[in-house]
């Protein structure tokens, strides 16, 4: 299995030596599939064992597209970002997944620490951050990965600030084409519908908002902007998984109009690819809440009738001290959409690769 760095011959997953900055410079953004350099949060990286990793990140102290409002803060989204990254670097780097393969994640979770969002307080410098990866359920076939399951544990300055999470599948360029089909990557997408007001959905611009309103409260149809540069990055046959998130957390803040709200929480399964081509509906329900503040909010990605995702968000006030719990949320259960009954794990899906 090839490895992050060279093993030593006494101490084979050495850590890392003394010195070593993982934060100087970004890495190539061909391991994280990304096609802009500015995109890449990844900076460093070494092995600490087999399936264990220390990986170094890196936010800007104000991105153009993942931000809060007030710029008070870094958009907790941005960790579910970097878990995607993470586990793609350590797919290719650390057990030699070659170019070209696609990667898919059936599920994306975080979770912020004790300290809330005062974690992620922009100051005067780029947030550097830490992240300890242990892989799990590592599976191999023809000596190649086929999938596993990452957890993170994430740290600024040495007191940590989140937890991700991330199951991970390994598909290769054959099998790739054979369960897309011919023609996907010349479909043409769905023409974007006219957006929700962004103040609604807790966004500046116009061009950021992905839903498009209907007649129905609560539902939207999702705007797949093929254009947009941070959420298509590079040219894709299905809408990526941060637009499943981002289209869930403006959900989640307009049902939350005119209260400004941070999801603190997020954990997304992926049941198929939602299609380019054809429209996808997005329906948000707020769910019962102890005290009213932190509010859960169940948030459903339809396609031709079927649940393409499930998202599950804790929203909390913008304003408030916000603290996550020291556990990570888990995974919903995959159901569909009209009858509300649990599927077989692992039966009717394809898995939504968020890393393609």
């Amino acid at each position: 299995m090839p490895l992050i760095v060279e093993p030593d011959a006494l101490d084979p997953y050495a850590h890392p030596r003394s010195g070593y900055d993982f934060h100087e410079r970004t890495v190539s953004r061909h391991l994280v599939h990304r096609t802009s350099v500015s995109e890449v949060f990844l900076t460093g990286w070494q092995a600490a064992g087999p399936y264990e990793f220390r990986l170094g990140a890196q936010w800007p102290r104000m991105h153009g597209f993942y931000r809060l409002p007030g710029d008070r803060h870094h958009d907790p989204v941005l960790m579910a970002e970097t878990v995607r990254q993470a586990g793609l670097l350590i797919g290719h780097a650390g057990f030699g997944v070659p170019n070209g393969h696609h990667f898919a994640m059936d599920d994306l979770a975080y979770t912020l620490g004790p300290a809330g969002l005062a974690g992620l307080a922009v100051t005067a410098e780029p947030a550097s951050l830490m992240l300890d990866v242990v892989c799990e359920d590592v599976r191999m076939r023809g000596g190649r990965l086929s999938s596993l399951r990452l957890h993170a544990e994430i740290s600024r300055d040495g007191r940590p600030v989140g937890h991700g999470s991330g199951q991970l599948r390994v598909i290769s360029p054959a099998s790739y084409a054979r369960l897309r089909g011919p023609g996907r990557r010349t479909t043409t997408p769905v023409r974007p519908g006219p957006p929700a007001a962004p103040e609604l959905v807790g966004r500046a611009y116009p061009g950021d908002v992905v839903l498009s309103p209907t007649l129905l409260p609560d539902n939207w149809v999702l705007r797949t902007d093929a254009g947009h540069p941070v959420l298509f990055d590079h040219t894709l046959d299905h809408v990526p998984g941060m637009l499943v998130l981002e289209a869930a957390r403006q959900a989640a803040q307009q049902l939350r109009h005119p209260e400004p709200v941070v999801p603190v929480e997020l954990v997304t399964s992926f049941d198929r690819y939602i299609e380019l081509d054809r429209p996808c509906l997005v329906r948000a329900v707020r769910e019962e809440a102890p005290d009213g503040r932190r509010v859960p909010v169940r948030v459903l990605l339809i396609q031709d009738g079927r649940t393409a995702a499930d998202c599950r968000l804790l929203t909390e006030p913008l304003d408030d001290p916000l603290s996550g719990p020291a556990d990570g949320p888990a995974v919903p259960a995959r159901r569909d959409a009209f009858d509300g009954r649990p599927t077989a794990p692992g039966l009717g899906g394809t898995g939504l690769p968020l890393a393609s």
